[in-house]
């Protein structure tokens, strides 16, 4: 999903009243959060998406479960901001978690899994580029 910067105030908006109307931990709201994370991430303000990615992350492991198809798309972001900003011990660390709750929800030989793994490597790789 790409967003302009003007679009970003509306879903600020919309977000806010569905934390409102329906709460802060409903699935649409948790969702909707997800994608004003990235849309911040897309404006140039890391540190509003990755205060909304985590909240995300954190908020869905413990009302709707650790492999919550919502909270891997929020650890998807947060690996892909962390990889933008070059760090990549976070990034390997949230792509780690991203490929765990995959073999549990999907099967270790489930091909999203193996590829899961597969980038989780290429990061890791990094991290020892980086030392």
């Amino acid at each position: 999903m790409q967003c302009t910067a003007s679009e970003l105030p509306s879903m600020v908006a919309t977000l806010c009243s569905y934390e409102n109307w329906l709460g802060p931990y409903h699935p649409q709201t948790l969702r909707l959060m997800v994608l004003v994370g990235i849309a911040y991430c897309q404006a140039g303000d890391p540190d509003s998406a990755r205060s909304l990615l985590e909240r995300v992350v954190r908020d869905l492991g413990r009302h709707l479960g650790r492999d919550h198809e919502v909270r891997l798309r929020a650890i998807e972001a947060l690996r892909d901001l962390f990889i933008q900003q070059s760090d990549y011990q976070k990034a390997g660390a949230v792509q780690k978690e991203l490929w765990q709750c995959q073999i549990e929800r999907l099967g270790a030989e489930h091909p999203e899994t193996l590829a899961t793994r597969a980038n989780l490597a290429s990061i890791l790789l990094k991290v020892a580029e980086q030392q």
